[in-house]
């Protein structure tokens, strides 16, 4: 059994002002999508001062262009000709249950599990489990599937008398401290461009203490939200978040916004919320990972249905995809979507309560999987198309949306409880973390 983690609070100071706090899932985000600057200051408790962003996550500013030596000739050993030289299948006698693919393959399949984070910001969730994947990928360790290695926020520091609030940037920084982007040292601004020698200050107040949430009294918005299973249980779970947004879009609302945009608020807030308690839902009972499965599954067969543009815009976007915006302006129709969204939080309630440990899925277990992918018409070029980031983004809409609703439909099918709660507890990563 697991209890819950506490997250670690993250704080940037940029151009002289403050931000945050950030969570260990959205500070990894702004890492991941290269949002840092070189300028950054970056302070979390734990710290004793401000520090440069360089400092704290070396490694992620590039490092001064050299100029490309010129291109030689490269030995390819006979073993990676061996490796990469075409692999005859059966996988066409008629016959699923014979069909096994080679190792390296069938790494590449494995990481298929992790590798559909295209489900919701998929980038993101690509960049946290980069060196697991690329493990898997090389074959480090065959024979046994690991779950990817989700960052452990470090143990809480022992109580303090007073919280622990962010330090004042009131001393003159050092130029050395302040990485140019050509990689040489100096004081920088907010775009990187050099400031002379002279030297940055900035004096940042410790984070402000928020007011107490507004009131919601006679919001429409409230009124019909409450119609709504998923929303009755948003409003008992998360009381100050959804009170927050709600009195956010009712603003909105008599400032005549059009109502994409409210609808947008709305499935933003449901993203981050997600986002924030994602550990918590892969905690859940076996049978919460299943239903949130299904939900997701019925959820894209209706957009599907819908169009292809919808379905496809589900899996790249998540609840943000045009499609989902739009059903949001009337939240009362939009009923697979309240499925899918329920069954999560459904599962983050009962992660958060009585967390259960999973046990990851290993190599037998992606057997039976490829086994009732065959069953559906799936052969071994379809296996190394899912499993290829590259390969797959170069299909049709269409034939994305497919083979996403296939994996889920074959994980679903496989008959051992055992080997299905693994293979979904995997699989399941990007949907609720994404």
């Amino acid at each position: 059994m697991n209890g819950p983690v506490t997250e670690t609070q993250w704080y940037i100071a940029r151009d002289g002002k403050q931000h945050g706090p950030l969570t260990d899932i959205e500070m990894r985000t702004f890492v991941a999508h290269s949002y840092l600057r070189p300028g950054d200051l970056i302070w979390r408790p734990g710290m004793a001062e401000w520090l440069p962003a360089p400092q704290v996550f070396p490694g992620v500013f590039p490092a001064p262009q050299q100029p490309e030596p010129a291109p030689a000739v490269q030995h390819v050993p006979s073993q990676s000709l061996q490796t990469n030289a075409p692999i005859e299948s059966d996988f066409d006698n008629g016959e699923a249950e014979e069909f096994a693919p080679p190792p390296s393959t069938l790494r590449r399949l494995i990481t298929a599990a992790t590798v559909i984070t295209v489900i919701g910001c998929g980038s993101f969730a690509l960049a946290i489990y980069r060196e697991p994947l690329m493990n898997l990928v090389t074959g480090s360790e065959p024979g046994t599937v690991k779950a990817p290695a989700t960052p452990v926020a470090e143990a809480p520091p022992p109580p303090e008398p007073q919280p622990e609030a962010a330090p004042k940037l009131t001393e003159q920084l050092p130029a050395e401290q302040l990485p140019q982007a050509d990689g040489t040292t100096g004081v920088v601004t907010a775009d990187g461009v050099p400031a002379g020698t002279e030297t940055q200050t900035a004096a940042l107040p410790a984070p402000d203490v928020p007011a107490g949430p507004p009131s919601i009294v006679g919001s429409k918005i409230d009124e019909r939200l409450q119609k709504i299973p998923v929303w009755v249980l948003l409003k008992s779970e998360y009381p100050d978040w959804y009170v927050n947004n709600i009195a956010t879009a009712e603003k909105m609302v008599a400032d005549k916004r059009p109502q994409s945009e409210i609808a947008t608020h709305l499935t933003q807030g449901l993203v981050t919320l997600r986002r924030q308690n994602a550990e918590k839902a892969l905690l859940a009972s076996s049978d919460k990972l299943r239903k949130v499965a299904s939900a997701f599954l019925d959820n894209l067969k209706a957009l599907q249905t819908q169009s292809v543009s919808a379905c496809y815009g589900f899996i790249s976007k998540g609840e943000t995809s045009p499609a989902v915006v739009q059903m949001m302006q009337t939240p009362e129709t939009a009923t697979t979507f309240n499925a899918h969204v329920n069954a999560v939080f459904d599962a983050i309630s009962e992660g958060t309560k009585t967390p259960t440990k999973h046990d990851v899925a290993i190599k037998t277990d992606y057997d039976t999987l490829i086994k009732e992918l065959a069953k559906i018409g799936w052969k071994e070029d379809d296996l190394k198309t899912f499993s290829n980031p590259r390969l797959l983004s170069k299909q049709p809409p269409e034939q994305v949306c497919k083979m996403v609703l296939d994996w889920f439909v074959a994980h679903l099918a496989v008959k051992d409880k055992a080997v299905q709660d693994r293979l979904l507890y995997e699989t399941l990563k990007p949907v609720v973390t994404g």
